[in-house]
């Protein structure tokens, strides 16, 4: 059983050509509440016994004969589309652009092996967490039946930054949410995605091309006002001082585990003028940013928060929307556009 007396497990199949981490993974998830229902050598069969099992998530090797786990995600997002979840040998910007087109292609989330037997262990409560969320049963869903979908724009100064936050199923709908934007972002994107480290410069490698923006790694004491794209360090908060400059903090606590942290970020560009500041809220679990985005709200900025049912995984937005945080719930794309709108119409009044 998985959770609560009743409750059905979580069905999933693994795919890797491995045999003995096949077996290492089934061991972990079966230990953690989960039933495998299925193991596949490689990317083809994979794919036939996802179709014969129709399990709830699955979990694909990228590094796979016949077929990697980006062909195979690709086909089965196509045919048959379910949660899944990427396992790479090693989390360096090399992997992250081959693990890309899983990404681009509907994958959730990519997760790094461990590189030592024992670290394996450690694996097990990561990614039990990341499979009950893909499969929808980490929380209740959020109404939001009658929310906010437009933005009434004019009478005031444009904002100066806009904060993005994301965490699982975030790469694709920040690539999203910038293309939405336009050929380049009208401020500075200041952006914290919860990921491996070592993933960080292939992802704003990836990003700059699906967007044709520039994004790269924030530099420390940078000023904002660049028409691009910065991404947080690993292992560092990415937030602005008063004078509108970038702060790498690597020294300061994780906030609800995490160091980048999306209330980190939230917190400091409501301190140096949340009325300059768009603050956005996309996928992921657990409920970094929430109060930070609450904050940038009671400060007078522009808070969006993504609407769940665009969500690769609702439970950062829905937290935002319980909160009261989120002036706007829309879909990636609709809030690029009101971004863009802002500096094409004026800010609203």
């Amino acid at each position: 059983m998985n959770g609560d007396v009743g409750t059905p497990s979580i069905r999933v199949v693994l795919a890797d050509d491995s045999q003995t981490v096949r077996a290492v993974l089934r061991r972990l998830l079966e230990g953690a509440g989960f039933e495998v229902v299925g193991m596949a050598a490689d990317g083809e069969e994979a794919v036939r016994v996802v179709l014969e099992t129709a399990p709830d998530v699955v979990v694909l090797d990228l590094d796979m004969p016949v077929l990697d786990g980006a062909e195979a995600t690709r086909i089965l997002m196509e045919r048959d589309p379910r949660p899944i979840v990427i396992l790479t040998s090693r989390a360096d910007p090399e992997e992250f652009r081959q693990a890309a087109g899983a990404l681009a292609a509907g994958a959730l989330e990519i997760v790094p092996k461990p590189a030592t037997p024992d670290a394996w262990v450690g694996l097990q409560g990561r990614l039990a967490e990341l499979l009950r969320a893909a499969a929808g049963r980490a929380a209740e869903p959020v109404s939001v039946a009658g929310r906010p979908g437009a933005l009434s724009v004019g009478g005031g100064p444009p904002p100066r930054v806009v904060a993005v936050g994301a965490s699982t199923g975030g790469p694709t709908a920040v690539r999203d949410l910038l293309h939405a934007m336009g050929p380049a972002p009208p401020v500075t994107v200041l952006l914290v995605q919860h990921m491996a480290a070592g993933f960080e410069a292939g992802l704003a490698e990836w990003l700059a091309v699906e967007t044709g923006m520039t994004v790269r790694i924030a530099a420390d004491g940078e000023p904002v006002g660049a028409r691009e794209v910065r991404v947080a360090p690993a292992g560092v908060h990415l937030t602005v001082d008063e004078g509108w400059r970038v702060v790498l903090d690597s020294a300061g606590e994780p906030h609800g585990g995490h160091r980048p942290s999306v209330d980190a970020l939230f917190f400091g560009c409501a301190r140096a003028g949340a009325r300059s500041v768009v603050g956005i809220l996309l996928t992921g679990m657990g409920q970094d940013g929430v109060e930070g985005l609450a904050a940038l709200r009671e400060g007078g900025a522009l808070t969006i928060a993504q609407d769940p049912a665009t969500c690769a995984v609702p439970g950062m937005p829905e937290a935002a929307i319980r909160a009261g945080a989120a002036e706007l719930v829309l879909g990636p794309a609709e809030a690029g556009e009101v971004v863009r709108r802002l500096f094409r119409e004026g800010a609203r009044g």
